[in-house]
């Protein structure tokens, strides 16, 4: 997304990539690109609205992998969802995946309890988490 963005000239936005350090591999190659690198951390809901200040828009993204916790995957969105209503984005958009319990269609419809017929529980856990978090908590989300 960054190479995207930083890469059309007359796109009118600047990258702007957050990262827990700074000074990492990764970020350095970030600002290399061009892109405005900036420290914030899901964990730290204040570190994300000063790094959503000013921004247009924002493009979320959890990390289950790193803790394989639900109740984390919740949080983290909360964190994101509340800095994004914060800061007043015009546009988020939640990399997310679809919820793989039995009788949902779609991470917007009702859906069974959370432990009811999870065929996984990664899939599942990302789902839920944007579909009882940012959804319900800031309705972003306009049609």
């Amino acid at each position: 997304m960054v190479r995207a963005i930083v890469n059309d000239p007359n796109g009118g936005f600047t990258a702007r990539a957050l990262t827990r350090d700074v000074n990492g591999a990764k970020a350095k190659e970030l600002a290399k690109l061009g892109a405005e690198v900036v420290a914030a951390d899901v964990d730290d809901v204040e570190s994300l609205k000063r790094a959503f200040d000013g921004a247009y828009g924002a493009y979320c993204v959890t990390f289950f992998w790193a803790h394989f916790s639900p109740e984390k995957e919740i949080a983290e969105v909360q964190s994101m969802a509340a800095a994004a209503k914060a800061a007043s984005l015009q546009h988020v958009v939640w990399s997310t995946l679809e919820d793989t319990r039995s009788g949902c269609l779609s991470a917007i419809t009702a859906c069974p309890p959370f432990t009811a017929n999870i065929k996984s529980r990664t899939l599942t856990a990302k789902a839920r988490a944007i579909t009882f978090s940012a959804i319900s908590e800031c309705q972003l989300l306009s049609y």
